[in-house]
């Protein structure tokens, strides 16, 4: 394939991938409307700042930036076609259902999840059902654009990329990962904060879930850990919530 033809290309692959992301912050407005109309409000402070439209507009505009700096960096488009559906959706996917059907199994059998509620000083972790399938999926989106999609995207073209001249990207890669991980730790963590117990179990868990979506990050592009975390909070949050727990 020649040059120009090569370039088209690409530009045709980041242009569908801008509008798959475009999609993804439409739903998530429709979501903060529904939930505006509904008057279903977040179970802790840290939840409802996702919903804010201050942070809406940013995971928006950092998230497409993100996005069409994305090949530059050296990640997967949102739908490269070398990476197949499978490998994409349905692994990550599945494996979210399956960690969230254990986090739900230890937490039900143990009282974390009401250790963490009472920690938090909350009746439930959990939003009500069905508002919780709205919630949480929107939810879903903010969270992997702004604990994975932005910074680790940015921080890799500008350090591999610019500084570097493409050269260590993947050392780059997983440097930045390894710290980008500790962002949704440390931030979940200040509403439990001085109950030691729950703070290392859930932070070393979501740390190490974090670490994963990276890596899905890495070799399958965006929508890989974003299938795999909304299937995660189906089953933790979602069905968790019927269950009462």
């Amino acid at each position: 394939m020649s040059a120009p033809a090569t370039s088209l290309t690409a530009q045709a692959s980041v242009r569908r991938s801008l509008l798959i992301y475009l999609a993804l912050i439409g739903y998530l407005v429709l979501v903060k409307i529904t939930l505006d109309l509904a008057s279903v409000r977040a179970v802790v402070p840290s939840q409802a700042a996702i919903f804010g439209w201050p942070m809406i507009g940013f995971v928006a505009l950092a998230g497409g930036c993100a996005v069409w700096l994305g090949p530059r960096a050296g990640l997967p488009d949102l739908w490269d076609p070398n990476i197949p559906p499978r490998k994409r959706l349905l692994l990550p996917a599945v494996v979210g259902l399956g960690l969230g059907t254990v986090n739900l199994a230890v937490h039900a059998f143990t009282g974390l999840a009401q250790s963490m509620a009472e920690a938090a000083n909350v009746p439930s972790i959990n939003a009500p059902f069905p508002a919780s399938i709205l919630f949480y999926s929107g939810g879903a989106i903010v969270v992997e654009a702004l604990y994975r999609l932005i910074p680790i995207t940015v921080l890799l073209w500008l350090i591999a990329g610019v500084i570097l001249r493409k050269r260590g990207q993947a050392t780059v890669f997983w440097g930045v990962a390894l710290l980008a991980s500790l962002l949704e730790p440390i931030g979940q963590m200040s509403m439990v904060a001085g109950h030691l117990p729950v703070v290392l179990v859930v932070g070393a868990t979501m740390y190490g879930m974090n670490l994963f979506e990276a890596y899905l990050l890495w070799r399958c592009g965006f929508l890989a850990p974003l299938a795999f975390r909304v299937a995660f909070y189906f089953v933790w949050h979602v069905v968790g919530g019927v269950m009462g727990i």
